[in-house]
């Protein structure tokens, strides 16, 4: 760069230029870097997989209401598909004509049945 150019930057702007040049160019300093390619044909698929310390310049904003809905539909979300799990077992296994407790049901299978088979 020449220097009536480099002295018609303000001091601002060389340093957001000098951080923006030093945030590219800078190489992995993560403890963990696994980036494995895999290639099927004519396509190639990757994955990145870092673990580190976080240096970017710019901290992302944490709050702890949305942190907290997040936790929440995660939660919720991990109980509806251990429910649909344990739903679709009870009706596999009532399919098959299996029975645990001889006269007894929850009447889930006979409600499928009525809605769904016949």
């Amino acid at each position: 760069m020449s220097d009536d150019v480099l002295l018609s930057f303000t001091p601002e702007q060389k340093q957001e230029i000098e951080k923006s040049i030093i945030k590219n160019t800078s190489g992995s300093d993560h403890c963990i870097d696994l980036r494995p390619v895999i290639g099927f044909g004519k396509w190639r698929y990757y994955t990145v997989f870092i673990v580190g310390k976080d240096r970017r310049y710019q901290a992302r904003k944490r709050e702890s209401l949305s942190l907290l809905v997040k936790s929440l539909v995660i939660l919720f979300g991990c109980i509806g598909l251990f429910m649909s799990a344990v739903l679709t077992m009870y009706l596999i296994k009532s399919a098959l004509g299996i029975d645990i407790f001889k006269h007894f049901s929850f009447g889930v299978w006979d409600a499928f049945k009525h809605t769904f088979i016949s």
